[in-house]
């Protein structure tokens, strides 16, 4: 870009619905306003193709051949200079972040860099044929899988997402209306309005929870995102200075859901369900040792409800040895368990087998 570019662009309304282009004598009456040496219409209109050549702006042609100048969505600051100086590499990261990440960013971070994003895949789209297809093929080599069973999560309002996400940008207070879980959606009570004071944003398993102080509670509460129908944002509020959203993740672990404190937990794996385990240990100090096909694995563990579900994911491949009072409440659950399926249990092998969806393409 030129000297005086990002200048004109400035001038320029932003493409969308109902907005009105400008002409060359206006931008010429506002360019002599801001002091640029636009005098002569041929200049202004050469400018303006050039920047048209690059993408970065538009036009309508109007009554009596007039043309009506517009700029493109983030085609002023980092976008508009990535246009020309993009490596076809640079671009490739941002169309993987864009496709991996896009989704967990905060609004406002998400809006600014769409622009960005869209200039890396006009470089991508830019590649000739005839280069070797490295870059564009590279794209649709990557995959990301979630590794536990996927669950459709409810949609997030953008609008209210936007709104939290200034709002802890900018250190103010926001209202937000809460939507509390029930079974019956239609259930009176089951709303309210809250005036909180956001101090980080957190994702866990998909889900996304804002961690806010309230004035009628000491400690801080978490809101899940999805469950925010509006949100305003209001006036400032003194950030605490102790409070670090690391510190309440990692280190209080609110996260892991009604922490208890830490435990010696002591596990017993059977067949290869505990392999894992080896490269990706649950704790610093994890221990472990094979007997035969059974493999024992110790370490130092918050005691939680996470806790509880992970060790119950593995279902009758894992035994809890210790602590005890852990193993009791194991002990326990696997007796209300049989008791739960003992009338299947005592029909005839076969008789209660389970039946599979059909699978596409086969009748």
């Amino acid at each position: 870009m030129s000297n005086y570019d990002s200048e004109i662009l400035s001038l320029l309304p932003v493409e969308g619905p109902d907005v009105e282009g400008r002409t060359i004598a206006q931008l010429l009456e506002r360019a002599a306003a801001k002091g640029l040496p636009f005098t002569y219409r041929r200049a202004m209109h050469r400018a303006l193709l050039a920047l048209h050549d690059q993408g970065l702006v538009s036009f309508e042609v109007g009554p009596g051949r007039t043309f009506y100048w517009k700029k493109k969505p983030g085609a002023s600051g980092l976008a508009a200079n990535a246009r020309a100086i993009m490596r076809p590499d640079e671009a490739l990261a941002l169309q993987l972040l864009e496709r991996f990440a896009y989704n967990q960013m905060p609004a406002l971070l998400a809006g600014d860099l769409k622009a960005l994003f869209d200039v890396a895949g006009e470089v991508l789209a830019r590649i000739p044929a005839s280069a070797p297809r490295h870059y564009s093929k590279w794209l649709w080599k990557v995959a990301v899988e979630p590794g536990n069973f996927t669950l459709r999560h409810p949609q997030i309002v953008r609008d209210a997402f936007a709104a939290v996400s200034q709002a802890l940008l900018m250190e103010h207070e926001v209202e937000i209306h809460y939507r509390y879980r029930t079974d019956d959606p239609s259930k009176a009570g089951n709303e309210a309005i809250r005036v909180v004071q956001p101090l980080g944003l957190v994702e866990v398993g998909g889900v996304g929870y804002l961690v806010a102080a309230t004035k009628d509670r000491a400690n801080p509460v978490m809101y899940r995102l999805d469950r925010m129908v509006t949100a305003t944002v209001l006036d400032p509020f003194a950030y605490p200075e102790t409070f670090s959203i690391e510190s309440y993740i990692k280190r209080q672990r609110n996260f892991d859901f009604f922490p208890e404190g830490m435990i010696w937990l002591s596990l017993r794996f059977r067949g290869m369900a505990g392999d894992h385990l080896i490269e990706s240990p649950m704790s610093e100090d994890q221990q472990v040792k094979r007997h035969g096909d059974v493999l024992e694995v110790n370490g130092t563990v918050m005691a939680s409800k996470r806790l509880r579900w992970w060790v119950r994911s593995f279902g009758a491949n894992v035994e809890v040895v210790a602590p005890e009072a852990l193993r009791q409440e194991f002990v326990e659950e696997a007796r209300a368990l049989y008791a739960q399926y003992a009338d299947t249990a005592a029909k005839p092998d076969g008789a209660h087998r389970v039946r599979r969806a059909p699978q596409a393409g086969r009748r």
